[in-house]
């Protein structure tokens, strides 16, 4: 006869499981059933492919278009490029400054009226209209060769604006191709979030149906209803991601239409780097470097024209007037040069030599001196700044192409750890803990597998800026 205990027990334990699975299946509807922005498609994770959810209404751009565009939009590129401009009038201005001033001049007056001539009013007599014209040059015969270092001075500044330029257009190409690549690596994020909802949906088809038969733990069916939420929980995070960096690379490129990365742009595709002494050359000539060893040489030219106020200057001018009366008004009359009336020449020759001008000439000379060592000092911290940062960047370069290999080989052992976990948990081999550890490390694998590519198409890309060539 089975015990009182016994009997009681039964009928509980049955409502017990009934309860037990309807909520499970209700937190199972309930979870499936939640809308995402894009139905879940087998994908492979880590590999770049589209996405409706973050860029349905944005048009697609490769990584090239995108540059381009950065490089003819970004503020500091066009800012960059009117320094150029004007770097070159200044130097167009510095040579003229040989050439002789010219102005040319012509006036016309009428006089009429009357005048007291001992005692009574006259009329004016003679003609009422009177023509004057007038052409002066002048120019400065010596300078004490300020205006051959104002030459200097003005070709070291536009080569430093040259450099600038170079240098403002790969800064907006790093800049492009680190938003561009954050879209494409939120899009892997979120392939491999898709799968890993996949994986988790499974699961709790298989732990639902092991509970519903009596040879699994409600532990084991709750436990995968929360992998499911966290996998939904990656995918809705992974399509924020996508929309932010749409936006940062439409911000960065100057578009007015929303882009994203094309998905068939292989971004992966890349040339072999040349060698770490190449490379040590290349950066010797980079923009930052020759950018500041242009503007030494500016200020060694500033220095030199500096030197000329202690020198005396020397001026020809040349003046011509001449001046006729009518009793007409007449336009040819303004520009009529004729020796029948009366004029004047004259041709002046002026030294200048400041004895004393209140220390200003010695005060401008320290602020030149300053200006020389402080170039000196910068020009010297630029190209170890650029040892430094080529140092730094082919190293991280390295690291993440050693991790891209490490977390591709993770992401297999990974990959076929958790299908034999799921055949041991199938067979009642090994517990569900097992088998959310398998999962947890498959989607840590591949987490780490993208950020080691973002991680070296960044460095890769911070090389070429440094370095002011593509590589």
């Amino acid at each position: 006869m089975m015990p009182r205990s016994r009997l009681r027990s039964t009928p509980l334990s049955s409502r017990g499981a009934s309860r037990q699975r309807r909520m499970l299946a209700v937190l199972g509807a309930v979870l499936v059933a939640a809308p995402l922005s894009s139905p879940a498609q087998p994908q492979t994770p880590g590999q770049p492919t589209r996405v409706a959810a973050g860029d349905d209404d944005a048009r697609p751009i490769r990584l090239a278009e995108a540059v381009q565009q950065a490089q003819r939009n970004a503020p500091a590129v066009v800012q960059a490029r009117g320094v150029e401009r004007n770097a070159a009038a200044a130097g167009r201005s510095a040579l003229a400054a040989y050439l002789p001033n010219l102005t040319l001049n012509a006036g016309s007056a009428r006089t009429q009226g009357v005048q007291f001539f001992q005692g009574a009013l006259v009329p004016l007599r003679g003609d009422p209209w009177n023509y004057n014209n007038g052409l002066a040059a002048n120019v400065q015969l010596f300078d004490g060769n300020q205006r051959w270092n104002e030459i200097s001075r003005s070709r070291a500044t536009a080569d430093a604006a040259d450099a600038a330029v170079v240098q403002a257009r790969f800064d907006a190409a790093l800049q492009t191709k680190q938003q561009f690549y954050a879209a494409v690596a939120a899009r892997e994020s979120e392939a491999a979030a898709r799968a890993q909802l996949e994986q988790a949906e499974q699961q709790l088809k298989a732990s639902t149906a092991r509970v519903a038969a009596g040879v699994a733990t409600k532990s084991d069916s709750l436990r995968s209803v929360i992998q499911v939420g966290n996998a939904r929980l990656a995918v809705l995070t992974a399509q924020n991601d996508l929309r932010v960096a749409n936006a940062a690379l439409t911000r960065v490129i100057g578009s007015q239409v929303l882009v994203t990365p094309a998905a068939d742009d292989t971004v992966d595709t890349v040339n072999e780097l040349p060698s770490e002494q190449e490379l040590t050359q290349l950066v010797g000539r980079s923009p930052v470097v020759m950018q500041a060893e242009a503007n030494l040489m500016a200020a060694r030219a500033s220095k030199r024209a500096q030197r000329s106020s202690f020198l005396p200057s020397l001026t020809m001018s040349y003046n011509y007037a001449y001046t006729q009366t009518s009793k007409t008004f007449s336009g040819s009359d303004l520009w009529l040069f004729s020796g029948g009336n009366p004029n004047r020449q004259q041709l002046n020759f002026n030294v200048s030599y400041p004895l004393f001008n209140g220390l200003v000439r010695e005060q401008q000379s320290v602020q030149t001196d300053v200006l020389l060592r402080n170039a000196e000092a910068q020009l010297r911290d630029a190209r170890l700044a650029a040892r430094q940062n080529l140092t730094t960047q082919l190293r991280t370069l390295n690291n993440a192409q050693a991790r891209v290999q490490i977390q591709q080989a993770a992401v297999a052992a990974s990959e076929e750890d958790l299908r034999v976990q799921q055949q041991r948990y199938a067979l009642g081999a090994s517990t569900l803990l097992d088998l959310l550890t398998s999962q947890t490390q498959l989607n840590q694998a591949r987490q780490a597998l993208i950020q080691a590519r973002l991680d070296g198409r960044i460095a890769r890309a911070q090389l070429s800026a440094l370095v002011g060539r593509e590589l």
